[in-house]
């Protein structure tokens, strides 16, 4: 069986390997100074950082957040944190008004976004990174794919926006299309929330591939797409500082949580929402370093209006089961063009339904799905088989603060 907590920690793998490659194009652009934030680290306290990831596929730094994560790192006990806030969650954006805090960006910017996401949780974000769809497409394949075993068939069309979903069951190679697709999915009975725990299950996936050496020659095509897609409010002189630290870090000390709460509907809007619990949500990044972790669905209070459509625990599980494997070496074989049993790694492997992508739009599963999807060119090609080498690279190269297109 799989260790949960060991999945959840390697969940920021990938996070900080993009934040490492985005840094070595910038190091250059600034010189090592005593920031407000370098002080802070070497004092022994926590620098915070907000991930968002937008849905707009250019430049647009303005956009709805599809993902929100708080990073906390904390060097003195060689730790980071990650607090992933499902996008439905209700906060308070002005004085009489309440919205789901994907809203805020959209319409505030990133800078009130951080005061929000820092105000549920009672702690100070002092920067924010952000990066869009179309960087996250890119930069799967330019990786060659990534294994993922689709627990269900997952379909869904809708003509305005456009989006196209229509991925088959069982273990496959998912190109960069596909792996949105199969992010962004929203179907099954635990909506948002179900999909949060598929992205961290992707993402868990996707580090395995990240942690390879021959990441190192695939540096000079990662780099530049990272910086087109990335946005961030870190100064040259932080990331050149932050790197030095990340050094110190290692893998088995990042800790992953999902904010605990339960669904909420407003008895005088009928808009659904995520609430947080508010006890654990105000203490939460304190006790996730302390090593107390939490159930992600919470009992709501005796007030509140039981939901329609309620999220277990239990119901998570099942929907988005764990996967088996803990060792990174074990996902992908030695021998070229194998993989684990039911993988797809040769050329030409996968079936016409695999190769359906995703167009831009919100993979809501509440959209009818009335007409099949047609076969979209060029949104599932042939990906080559994955180097045969299985070690795990130096962590040198690997920053301790995550940029995310995850939506």
């Amino acid at each position: 069986m799989a260790r949960p907590n060991y999945k959840l920690r390697r969940l920021a793998v990938l996070f900080l390997v993009f934040a490492g490659f985005f840094l070595v194009g910038n190091l250059l652009a600034g010189f090592f100074t005593q920031s407000s934030v370098v002080k802070k680290v070497e004092k022994g306290k926590p620098v915070n950082i907000l991930v968002m990831g937008i849905d707009a596929r250019n430049a647009e730094q303005n956009s709805r957040s599809d993902t929100m994560i708080v990073a906390s790192i904390d060097r003195k006990t060689k730790q980071v944190v990650m607090v992933w806030i499902p996008r439905d969650t209700r906060v308070q954006v002005s004085a009489n008004r309440y919205d789901k805090i994907n809203s805020v960006n959209v319409l505030k910017g990133p800078e009130e976004a951080c005061k929000v996401a820092g105000k549920l949780l009672d702690t100070r974000i002092d920067y924010y990174v952000i990066t869009n769809f179309g960087g996250f497409e890119k930069i799967i394949d330019i990786l060659g794919g990534v294994n993922i075993d689709v627990e269900t068939a997952m379909t869904h069309y809708d003509p305005n926006p456009k989006l196209s979903i229509n991925l088959s069951s069982g273990p496959q190679r998912l190109n960069g299309a596909q792996a949105l697709s199969y992010v962004r999915y929203r179907g099954g009975p635990t909506a948002d929330i179900g999909r949060t725990v598929r992205q961290q299950k992707f993402v868990s996936a996707l580090a395995q591939e990240m942690f390879r050496p021959s990441i190192i020659t695939k540096l000079p095509e990662l780099v530049p797409e990272l910086s087109k897609h990335i946005h961030t409010n870190i100064p040259a002189s932080d990331m050149l500082f932050m790197m030095q630290v990340a050094r110190e870090f290692d893998v088995s000390g990042i800790v992953t949580q999902t904010l605990p709460g339960y669904p909420f509907t407003d008895p005088k809007t009928g808009a659904s929402y995520w609430e947080a619990d508010a006890d654990i949500a105000k203490g939460i990044l304190d006790d996730l370093f302390a090593g107390k972790t939490y159930d992600v669905a919470q009992d709501p209070p005796h007030w509140v209006q039981p939901a329609k459509e309620p999220v277990t625990n239990e119901m998570l599980e099942e929907e988005v089961p764990p996967e088996v494997t803990e060792d990174p070496s074990e996902v992908v074989d030695t021998e070229a063009g194998t993989g684990p049993e039911g993988y797809v790694t040769e050329p030409g492997d996968q079936s016409e339904e695999e190769e359906e992508g995703v167009t831009e739009g919100d993979a809501d599963a509440e959209t009818p799905e009335t007409e099949t999807p047609p076969a979209e060119s060029g949104s599932g090609e042939d990906l080559p088989a994955p180097d045969p080498e299985t070690q795990i690279p130096s962590p040198s190269c690997i920053l301790a603060y995550p940029p995310h297109g995850l939506g």
